[in-house]
């Protein structure tokens, strides 16, 4: 991919749609079926970059950004880099300071430990949810000690699918909001025609496009080896978790009293949001 994906990536990356909103809808983020991770693990997406495959990075981040879309689980992120850098197949959940996300069938994590990717084993406890509901946690009473990975890119391509399921996540956010405000009516007239839901909607597109942008680019560094892949990574990580954030709020906005109510789905873009900020987080030393 030079930046633009290329006829089979774009294949695959409707393939990919098509498969996820028939079995990964976004109403049912809170109440997934019990045999989605295996119908995940079947369609490759978690063991795309292992070297046997040869698909790049850049491949991965495009069919990552799907993902993030329709939230997928979080664990997907931490697999496909385990897969990658460790060789390891089974699922592992993703560790946080203090927490482990997406524990169900797994007791390993992966996570960032001062900068560097680990693998830490955990006690199977019951889960519990979070402030994102589509995605179980333990606390942890105390870190364990990491099993680092000796290899610096495993923490550049889990922060990359990190941003990935970012700007996944701006973009449901954006498409939710217009689709909406095609349909809402005010003044016998679609919300969509008042200049000011005009300019909330073109802003969210702008800010999507912008990190997805920024993604492709940071996958092509990664699978180029250019010396500034960090930088590169980092901004996408930035822009990605920025525009996550600031499309979920927008997205309440758009949809007016119904947007705050836990019934309706523009809550859920925002949760996965804020959730994302923790993942794999971007330090201002790593912009400079």
């Amino acid at each position: 991919m030079d930046l633009t994906p290329n006829d089979e990536q774009e294949a695959l990356r409707f393939a990919t749609i098509a498969w996820l909103e028939g079995n990964m809808p976004l109403a049912e983020a809170r109440n997934r079926a019990p045999t989605l991770w295996s119908g995940m693990k079947e369609m490759g997406w978690l063991e795309m970059t292992r070297p046997e495959m040869g698909l790049d990075h850049a491949t991965e981040a495009l069919i990552f950004a799907e993902l993030g879309r329709f939230l997928a689980p979080v664990a997907a992120l931490s697999t496909a880099v385990a897969a990658r850098w460790t060789g390891l197949l089974d699922k592992v959940a993703v560790a946080l300071r203090g927490h482990v996300l997406d524990t169900v069938g797994t007791t390993s994590a992966l996570g960032l430990f001062d900068g560097k990717a680990g693998l830490i084993e955990f006690a199977a406890e019951s889960a519990t949810h979070g402030l994102d509901l589509s995605t179980l946690q333990v606390r942890l009473d105390e870190m364990p000690s990491p099993s680092l990975i000796d290899e610096p890119l495993a923490a550049l391509h889990f922060r990359l699918l990190a941003a990935a399921y970012g700007v996944g996540c701006a973009e449901a956010a954006g498409d939710m909001a217009t689709e909406y405000a095609k349909v809402r009516e005010q003044f016998g007239k679609p919300i969509g025609s008042f200049q000011a839901i005009k300019h909330i909607c073109a802003d969210m597109a702008v800010r999507s496009q912008v990190a997805r942008s920024q993604l492709y680019y940071a996958a092509c560094a990664l699978d180029a080896g250019d010396a500034d892949t960090a930088f590169y990574v980092a901004a996408a990580k930035r822009l990605a978790d920025q525009a996550a954030l600031e499309n979920g709020r927008a997205n309440i906005q758009v949809h007016g009293g119904i947007g705050m109510t836990d019934e309706a789905q523009p809550h859920l873009p925002l949760k996965r949001a804020h959730l994302l900020q923790f993942v794999a987080p971007v330090e201002t030393a790593d912009l400079l």
